[in-house]
């Protein structure tokens, strides 16, 4: 049970941290969809909310 809280303490100051330098946030990124992709309007609007919360996240 200690060991568990311990990790899971350590991976929210990494991830904190990862973002708290500068605002880089390598490991996440913003999805690109290319001319040729097909997307329905559903995969569209996630697409557009998941890049909203990397630039909000990520400054």
């Amino acid at each position: 049970m200690k060991s568990t809280r311990m990790l899971l303490v350590s991976a929210m100051m990494l991830w904190t941290a990862s973002c708290a330098t500068g605002g880089e946030c390598s490991w996440a990124k913003r999805i690109i969809v290319n001319d040729g992709d097909v997307v329905t309007r559903a995969t569209a609007e996630q697409i557009v909310a998941h890049n909203r919360k990397v630039a909000a996240f990520c400054r």
